[in-house]
């Protein structure tokens, strides 16, 4: 196994239906990655006190994402989030919400005045929007105080993915902790570049199968690139 993975920003992501799994995968890969994204909406036995227990063991470590896959509609009742956010504020722990479906959570929670270290993203999984509606974009997310801005958009052809490292060096020489990633085949130089300039994290999975966005790399193959360009 090679240090770097530790020493680099690599995060795995976890997509399973128990618990116990989701432990086993974190349990399993602690000495390669030094970040992992918990997809909670997909886990059928999820409770709060599991993901504060999962904090607990893995502090400065942890993504809880409450989204699904493309945008797809929560499963899991409001309630039930919000009981979640709540045993998460102030703890060492990163929160991604999705600005376009989770509007109404970003409030909610910035009202209650919750302590929660927030990765703001935006997800595109059709089209990368204009430069001009990206600058928007990030501006709404610096304004809601978020920690990291994320920016995730399908790149249709391979200037898309220019655009997307030119902003990502934008925010990143405007002091702006941030994750800016192309999604398809034309998105793919993005995880590897992005890593080199400034992303917070470089999302890899183990196996292709078990990628959570398309054009993600293993984290084998991003390793390799990553060495051989020193």
């Amino acid at each position: 196994m090679s240090s770097s993975r530790v020493n680099n920003k690599y995060c795995l992501p976890i997509i399973k239906p128990t618990r116990a799994e989701v432990q086993q995968a974190i349990e399993a890969n602690a000495g390669r990655f030094r970040f992992f994204e918990v997809w909670l909406d997909y886990i059928e036995d999820i409770d709060p006190g599991f993901a504060a227990s999962l904090v607990g063991l893995y502090p400065h470590q942890l993504v809880m994402v409450f989204r699904r896959q493309n945008l797809e509609p929560m499963q899991m009742p409001a309630s039930q989030r919000k009981a979640m956010l709540s045993t998460l504020a102030k703890k060492p722990v990163f929160v991604d919400f999705d600005i376009s479906v989770q509007a109404e959570e970003i409030a909610e929670a910035q009202a209650e005045r919750l302590a929660i270290k927030t990765i703001l993203s935006y997800h595109n999984y059709s089209l990368t929007p204009s430069d001009t509606e990206l600058r928007s974009i990030t501006e709404r997310m610096k304004d809601w105080g978020a920690h990291i801005l994320k920016i995730a958009t399908h790149c249709s052809i391979q200037r898309d993915a220019l655009r997307l490292l030119s902003l990502l060096i934008d925010l990143r020489e405007g002091g702006h902790r941030s994750i800016v990633l192309g999604m398809g085949k034309h998105g793919v130089i993005t995880r590897v570049f992005g890593a080199m300039w400034g992303n917070e994290m470089a999302f890899a999975p183990v196996e292709l199968a078990s990628r959570s966005a398309p054009g993600q790399l293993t984290v084998d193959k991003l390793d390799s690139i990553m060495q051989a360009l020193g």
